[in-house]
């Protein structure tokens, strides 16, 4: 999904794919490690699902078929961890942009990532038809909101 949502969106930019974030080092001095074991502990960093250069952004990608309701967090997690990314360390000088993608939209998650400055965007990969057909028919639905959101007046 990822994959198809960046080609569409930015299809003459710079795409890291699984990018891991933050600093190569280990937390504190680790003398405990050979160099050889600091320098893997690199290896466990989070990881964002795809980050995006355009000439005037930085774009970090969190991307789900279905909300949830921990992608806002991991977004935030992840932009404080740019900083810290040696591989993105040329493209300071841009906007940090971070962006939800979802399929099937929950307008509580929305409404907190839109509060948090994240972007949202609604994407439908090609096969997300047949996908939907195969899940139970509450699944197909977004979250109620159950009082979070103002209900809408009924138009006239």
């Amino acid at each position: 999904m990822v994959a198809e949502y960046v080609a569409q969106a930015y299809p003459d930019d710079i795409v890291y794919m699984r990018l891991r974030l933050g600093s190569l080092a280990p937390d504190g001095p680790r003398p405990e490690l050979k160099p050889e074991e600091a320098a893997m502990a690199g290896v466990f960093r989070r990881w964002a699902d795809a980050v995006v250069i355009t000439t005037d952004e930085l774009i970090v990608i969190e991307a789900s078929l279905r909300s949830d309701t921990g992608d806002p967090s991991k977004l935030v997690v992840y932009g404080r961890l740019v900083p810290h990314t040696p591989e993105l360390r040329e493209f300071m000088n841009r906007r940090l942009v971070l962006e939800l993608v979802v399929s099937v939209e929950d307008p509580v998650v929305r409404m907190v990532a839109q509060e948090l400055g994240i972007r949202c965007r609604r994407y439908e990969p090609k096969w997300f038809p047949e996908y939907l057909a195969q899940l139970h028919r509450r699944e197909r639905r977004p979250v109620q909101t159950r009082g979070l959101l103002a209900p809408q007046e009924p138009e006239t």
